[in-house]
């Protein structure tokens, strides 16, 4: 997330992710899948989060933040031949048709240490201070300084091998 959404941005989906999902909100989800099917192979994920309120408010970084999701096509995932942005799909379609319905707690982890999408469909207290279990969708990203500078470092070599 960090290359292309700021980072107040990023703390900001994933807390709207949180909510809507967690301890609260899970019940709401389940019947509005089952009603209405919102994560499913036939919808693109990002009308699924626009559907149920999943975007920044601001206009620039919603933009950004629908491009990031579109790049989780060419993020691997914890299962073979399913790419990150399948993998999100699948997660919560799950999570939302299989009891026992838990909450899903989004995460992100560090690229560097695991470029997968995780999920971890049984359940975990990943809250140190909750004994509330939870599915944990975790995805990989670079804080946004670094990624910046990977693409300066990556542009300045392609501008020197253009001037050879």
């Amino acid at each position: 997330m960090g290359r292309m959404i700021q980072d107040d941005t990023t703390r900001d989906v994933l807390d709207l992710l949180n909510r809507r999902f967690g301890p609260g909100g899970i019940m709401e989800m389940v019947e509005l899948q089952k009603e209405f099917d919102i994560f499913s192979p036939n919808h693109p994920l990002e009308q699924s989060f626009r559907l149920i309120g999943i975007e920044p408010a601001d206009r620039i970084e919603r933009k950004r933040w629908y491009t990031f999701l579109g790049t989780l096509k060419d993020y691997p995932s914890d299962q073979p031949n399913v790419s990150g942005y399948k993998r999100v799909v699948q997660a919560f379609r799950q999570a939302l048709t299989q009891s026992p319905y838990l909450p899903v707690l989004v995460s992100v982890h560090a690229m560097k240490e695991n470029p997968k999408v995780t999920f971890a469909a049984d359940g975990h207290t990943p809250l140190i201070y909750s004994t509330q279990s939870y599915r944990v969708l975790s995805i990989p990203t670079k804080p946004s300084q670094v990624a910046r500078k990977e693409l300066a470092a990556m542009a300045k070599q392609r501008r020197a091998k253009a001037k050879k």
